[in-house]
């Protein structure tokens, strides 16, 4: 890896009314632009420098004649060992869709050398503090934090969707965004390097999505692809927008923490002393969202309720690099001490995940997805799989199935097709056993989709491989990018060392 140049694109490389148009297979423009680098606003982070760039890309490739551009940002950073002849450069996503680029390649490039920012925006709302008030007044409530949750999430994301109809019906952005705009512009990027006209890319959570995507329209221009936390490409274009089966790992993700802390002991995992096994230490856990639930705690400016339970179990098991401070604060909020600290962390926790940028997320999921639903009764089953798939996350995450349900846009193109392709040079999955967001299996899922790809499992928590560190892993990532090597079907990649130190 420390070899090869690398580079990052945005998640949100182009956004977009009209009905959907079939895929068509055709190829790129010739190379016709090169990218200019030059210094960047912001302070680097690491000790690798990045640079900053601007590539015009049109705004709808659907509609050439219109011949409308918009500057791409990108960002890079050199290779620390650079070789002779160059092996090409990287391109990264580091999930989304519509997440920031700009900190994630800032804080990782040192590490990678072992998103949106800038760019076309699609908003509902004029300002963050009315994207805020619409979501306390429409909120997206877990399954369960009341008797009548669903029902109202339901018709919250009905309003949600008629603000922003209203907000874009005239901007064309509606039809614009989408995974196949962003996989065209990406190779956009491949032309504008004047390397030799092949991909070479990096792709976590989402980013997994637009690298199966990209790899179906252009199989031929695929030099090396690691997908990392991997999507259900199959369930994201045909369920909603969401992979309703990403919790199928997240009970035994939620396990094996517990686990992890018990045999740690009380030194090092303050939960360790609430219960002998993980399982009735679960139990504990689940009970007391229930019992909040019933009894809703005001701290401050902020109530903690089931959903604020639910979701900071959830963080500390898709993030769990804090994860005996985290331990301290929910034995804390267990025993109802300190409930002022337990609040800090939530909010330390939500202000350190990427966030996405304006509404982008649903603007580019939704308009992605085929079905839409006039009836909650129609989108019933996938709520109902996702809530039997996980007892302890299903009601906190399925209700996000209502969101595309209503969508009013449609990407003017979106990917069709089965996955059933073989790429120029095989792709390599990545995924992590207890990852609560992304399992294992949907890497399965989908390398049996694309001929001769293999499945590299890390046998790890959190989401994607980079949450833990493993040399097998990193081995097996520079022996794929550097010599093209695959890693034999079945490899399972220990971690370096256990989440309580």
């Amino acid at each position: 890896m420390s070899l090869l140049s690398l580079f990052t694109t945005l998640a949100l490389a182009s956004i977009a009314l009209t009905k959907p148009v079939s895929y068509p297979r055709v190829p790129c423009t010739p190379r016709s632009q090169t990218i200019s680098w030059g210094p960047c606003s912001f302070p680097n982070l690491g000790s690798s420098p990045i640079e900053c760039g601007i590539l015009f890309v049109p705004v709808d490739y659907t509609s050439p004649a219109l011949n409308e551009t918009f500057g791409l940002p990108l960002f890079r950073s050199r290779a620390t060992k650079p070789v002779t002849p160059s092996k090409g450069s990287i391109l990264f996503n580091f999930g989304g869709p519509g997440y920031e680029a700009v900190q994630s390649l800032n804080s990782l490039a040192d590490f990678l050398h072992l998103g949106v920012v800038n760019t076309l925006r699609f908003s509902c709302f004029d300002t963050p503090a009315d994207r805020l008030i619409a979501a306390y007044k429409f909120p997206i409530l877990a399954i369960g934090a009341t008797d009548v949750a669903l029902v109202d999430t339901w018709a919250s994301t009905q309003v949600y969707s008629n603000i922003c109809q209203t907000k874009n019906n005239n901007t064309n952005r509606g039809g614009v965004i989408g995974t196949a705009y962003v996989a065209r512009d990406m190779m956009r990027i491949v032309d504008a390097l004047n390397e030799d006209g092949l991909l070479r890319f990096w792709g976590f959570s989402y980013g997994s999505l637009l690298g199966e995507t990209v790899a179906a329209m252009f199989p031929d221009r695929i030099d090396r692809l690691v997908l990392d936390g991997v999507v259900n490409g199959h369930n994201y274009y045909h369920r909603q927008g969401v992979d309703v089966d990403q919790l199928l790992s997240a009970d035994d993700a939620f396990l094996g923490v517990l686990d992890q802390c018990i045999t740690a002991g009380p030194a090092k995992c303050a939960l360790a002393t609430v219960n002998s096994t993980a399982a009735d230490l679960a139990k504990a856990l689940n009970r007391l969202a229930e019992e909040i639930r019933t009894a809703p705690i005001a701290v401050g400016d902020t109530v903690i309720n089931f959903t604020f339970v639910k979701e900071l179990l959830f963080i500390v098991i898709k993030y769990p690099s804090d994860v005996a401070n985290a331990a301290l604060h929910i034995n804390n909020l267990l025993h109802r001490q300190n409930l002022t600290g337990v609040v800090d962390y939530y909010k330390s926790l939500q202000a350190s995940i990427a966030m996405g940028d304006d509404d982008a997320i649903w603007g580019i999921k939704c308009s992605d997805t085929f079905p839409r639903s006039k009836e909650l009764s129609e989108v019933m089953p996938d709520i109902e799989h996702m809530s039997n798939t996980s007892s302890t996350f299903g009601p906190y995450v399925a209700s996000v199935t209502t969101i595309c349900a209503n969508w009013p846009f449609e990407a003017k193109e979106r990917y069709a097709g089965d996955f059933k392709v073989k790429t120029r040079f095989p792709i390599l999955f990545v995924g992590n056993t207890y990852d609560p967001a992304t399992p294992v299996a949907s890497a399965r899922n989908m390398s049996a989709s694309f001929e001769g790809s293999v499945v590299l499992e890390q046998h790890g928590f959190g989401h994607a491989s980079l949450s833990q560190l493993s040399a097998c892993t990193t081995t097996n990532l520079q022996a794929y990018f550097v010599n093209g090597t695959l890693p034999a079907s079945g490899t399972v990649c220990e971690v370096d060392a256990s989440l309580f130190k």
